[in-house]
């Protein structure tokens, strides 16, 4: 996602570039599994995970250097854990690990490099 106005520099015009900075939002999502391979995968821009059960999680779509998601556990009392997509990390964590997302809380990640990916939680 970038801001409509850094995209229209570009030579794009304006209402390609409005529908180029949130393509899609996904909501009423519910997380599954317990590991990076049953988790359930997110391809939206946006997504709301609202049903969350212990231990329960999503993975990332392995997209391209640049692109970004975000996440918001808004599941009620449980953490969700994210994944991120196979062979690749976030920040410092180990290849393949996962972190755990607070409830009623939003994550922004950003794929950085081929294998890297930075979270950024709210707090």
């Amino acid at each position: 996602m970038g801001f409509a106005k850094n995209i229209m520099g570009a030579g794009i015009p304006a209402a390609a570039a409005a529908a180029d900075t949130i393509s899609s939002v996904a909501t009423g999502l519910t997380a599954t599994g317990t590991t990076q391979g049953t988790a359930l995968a997110v391809t939206s821009d946006v997504n709301f995970v609202s049903t969350v059960a212990a231990s329960s999680g999503v993975i990332l779509y392995n997209g391209m250097i640049g692109d970004s998601v975000f996440i918001v556990n808004d599941g009620g009392a449980n953490a969700l854990t994210v994944y991120p997509p196979v062979g690749s990390k976030f920040n410092a964590l180990a290849t393949n690990t996962g972190f755990t997302l607070p409830a009623n809380t939003p994550v922004w990640c950003m794929k950085v490099t081929a294998t890297r990916w930075f979270a950024i939680l709210s707090a």
